[in-house]
């Protein structure tokens, strides 16, 4: 058996047809091109590492709690990561966001108070008079917009900046375009 390797020697020689051998030269140049190839997938890898934590991702919408914005069945968002990096989040953006209670769980909420706004929370099942809590430096208030079916702020408080992932700018599946949020 004869291997040509890029139109040079033979990198397999055979000995009467019986045993085999490996020429050192061939041997690194495999090396080489193995390394080359790891290499190559692993510069891709940090790449869409890179572009998903840091650039933009598609983000999947489950359950009621942003209804009637998204029903909650398995649509896709696209979200970009910049904004919250920047700290340039403002009320009405709508965020995706590590759960504070369970860091393995994600979340989509409405930002309804930055930094130093106040937050007014009106009496329910758990608390019978308004309340007002300031949004503290480095915090963001969260709630869905299907109240009745939102665990959200209301429940654990400011969510810190760190644990907001990216905002919303648009949804692609269904697709829904809203020139207006242009």
């Amino acid at each position: 058996l004869k291997a040509l390797h890029a139109g040079s020697s033979s990198c397999l020689d055979s000995d009467e047809g019986a045993s085999m051998r490996w020429d050192s030269a061939c041997l690194r140049q495999g090396l080489r091109n193995t390394l080359s190839a790891a290499l190559a997938f692993g510069q891709g890898a940090t790449v869409l590492y890179c572009l998903s934590k840091y650039g933009v991702f598609v983000s999947r919408v489950t359950g009621d709690s942003m209804f009637p914005t998204y029903m909650g069945d398995d649509e896709k968002v696209l979200v970009e990561a910049i904004t919250p990096m920047l700290g340039r989040i403002t009320p009405g953006d709508v965020v995706i966001c590590v759960r504070p209670v369970d860091a393995r769980e994600h979340i989509i909420k409405r930002v309804m108070g930055i930094a130093g706004d106040e937050v007014l929370l009106y009496p329910d099942r758990d608390n019978s008079t308004v309340r007002k809590i300031t949004v503290p430096k480095g915090h963001v208030w969260i709630q869905g917009d299907n109240l009745l079916h939102s665990f959200d702020s209301r429940t654990y408080g400011p969510v810190p900046l760190a644990l907001v992932r990216g905002r919303v700018i648009c949804q692609v599946w269904p697709l829904k375009i809203n020139f207006n949020s242009w």
